[in-house]
């Protein structure tokens, strides 16, 4: 997971899920086929999803081309 103040997405990759560290639950964007707690595991060793840290938020990135609705 990055951790970091400010974070750059290429733009081959969109948001996924989001979630400030106060919440509970994920907020989700779009249909999603695989579940958050998922694609964080799959971040440790995967190009096809990012998790990124900042200002108390973490957001989840996929690939676009990676996701199947």
């Amino acid at each position: 997971m990055i951790t970091t103040k400010k974070i750059t997405i290429p733009p081959t990759f969109k948001i996924a899920y989001s979630k400030a560290t106060y919440a509970r639950e994920w907020t989700r964007f779009g249909i999603q086929a695989k579940a958050p707690d998922y694609l964080l595991q799959m971040a440790a060793g995967s190009d096809d999803v990012i998790a990124a840290t900042h200002g108390g938020v973490t957001q989840i990135f996929v690939r676009k081309s990676a996701v199947a609705a």
